[in-house]
């Protein structure tokens, strides 16, 4: 094989290494901003899921309290509610909920136990060993997001709808504030953040193309260059081989 050969084919392969780079960097740049815009929303859906927490405690508690009975002792625990009292909770809590974007809340006692929750199935249910119930007993808040093909909430069903999800400590002082007061028990919110999702995908999805624009561009730049360097190589090699023919041609009238 001749070095021009040699030299066009030690281009193609470097162009097809940055070729395959590109792509990979590609794919990373996309995932790393769709993750870093999807985690934006979680953070802001968990704000805001604290903020109705604390507005359910001020506004709705009060009402509530005697059947919900939740307290800091962990040896006086409500464990379950009268029919009854489900009743009366549901649809003051149903009433708060209206005409928001927030779907739906369960309340856990210290004991981890299911104490309230609009589907009358989940209650008494134990989440002791739930990651967001552990997190929010410790004074923090965990928040998920979840694709939900079938979601009841206060509204009825939904369908395929971006469902974010807050563990958030339910606090009482014994004034009736809850700014700094002792946790009680453990709040479960969820929230509809299904336009959020979209636009974060739609703007993933944009950048994606941008990018991927970009690497095409740069291809047809560098096998634009490719082809020059191996048309001025071959021109070279040309003008190398007359040259020796005709050295050689001289060298045999010589003689």
């Amino acid at each position: 094989m001749t070095a021009n050969g040699k030299s066009s084919i030690s281009l193609l392969a470097t162009a097809a290494v940055v070729v395959l780079f590109g792509i990979l960097m590609h794919q990373i740049a996309s995932r790393l901003v769709s993750d870093r815009l999807e985690s934006a929303v979680l953070r802001a859906s968990e704000a805001a899921n604290q903020d109705l927490t604390q507005l359910f405690v001020n506004d709705l508690y009060d009402a509530i309290e005697p059947a919900v009975r939740l307290s800091a002792n962990i040896n006086k625990q409500n464990d379950a509610l009268s029919n009854e009292e489900y009743e009366r909770i549901n649809g003051r809590i149903r009433e708060f909920m209206l005409g928001t974007d927030f779907l739906k809340i369960k309340l856990y006692n210290l004991h981890g136990t299911t104490l309230y929750s609009s589907d009358p199935n989940q209650l008494g249910a134990d989440y002791s060993g739930n990651n967001g119930f552990i997190a929010a007993m410790r004074g923090g808040s965990y928040s998920v997001s979840e694709l939900r093909s079938e979601f009841g909430g206060y509204s009825g069903v939904v369908y395929d709808r971006d469902v974010v999800s807050s563990y958030v400590p339910v606090r009482r002082s014994i004034d009736g504030s809850n700014s700094a007061g002792r946790i009680i028990g453990v709040a479960e919110i969820y929230v509809d953040r299904t336009d959020e999702m979209e636009a974060v995908r739609a703007a993933a999805s944009e950048l994606s193309f941008m990018l991927a624009l970009a690497m095409f561009l740069a291809l047809v730049l560098m096998v634009g260059v490719i082809w020059y360097l191996s048309l001025s190589m071959t021109e070279r090699y040309i003008r190398g081989a007359e040259a020796i023919q005709e050295q050689g041609i001289h060298a045999g009238e010589k003689e």
